[in-house]
């Protein structure tokens, strides 16, 4: 029988530098595919893994935005029971000062009347005393008018008295 290369059969491969290649066996080909395997559900755990850490990151952000917002509204009940507090307290404050300014006002209202008491006694008496000098001078007017009255009266009474003489005189002397 020819060679195999005289019948046409291809021979042993050989590599680069001319050594012949031995053809993998079953074993290898099983190895190579279990690496592929292994490769496979390594990307897959990672994916797994990925998503895993994503839903973790989700869940952490949303317990974070509601700690966030419980802590705000805490914050704000405080702020709301420190306003209410505040109206009470001025509330109160202004309630005292109220009745403290209507008990000064009283006080001021006493001590001014006390103050005035002997200054509208003063003005009365001072009242009285002038209508008393008026009523002086009112009555030594009336004296020197009542004088004036019959001094002319008197006067009158002479110029009569002293025609009817003069009248007379001529009327019966002659």
């Amino acid at each position: 029988m020819p060679p195999a290369a005289a019948r046409g059969a291809a021979g042993p491969g050989v590599d680069a530098e001319g050594r012949t290649v031995i053809d993998p066996t079953q074993n290898v080909l099983d190895l190579v595919e279990a690496a592929i395997k292994r490769q496979d559900d390594l990307r897959e755990a990672e994916s797994r893994h990925v998503r895993e850490i994503i839903g973790l990151q989700s869940d952490h952000a949303q317990q974070m935005r509601q700690s966030e917002a419980a802590r705000i509204d805490a914050i704000r009940a405080v702020d709301v029971g420190a306003v209410q507090r505040a109206a009470e307290v001025s509330q109160q404050q202004a309630g005292t000062l109220a009745a403290q300014v209507a008990l000064s006002a009283e006080a001021v209202r006493v001590a001014l009347a006390a103050a005035m008491e002997p200054i509208q006694k003063d003005i009365a008496d001072l009242r009285r005393a002038q209508y008393e000098a008026q009523g002086v001078k009112s009555n030594v007017g009336d004296t020197r008018q009542n004088t004036a009255s019959w001094i002319a009266i008197a006067v009158l009474v002479v110029l009569v008295v002293g025609l009817i003489l003069t009248v007379i005189s001529r009327s019966g002397g002659g």
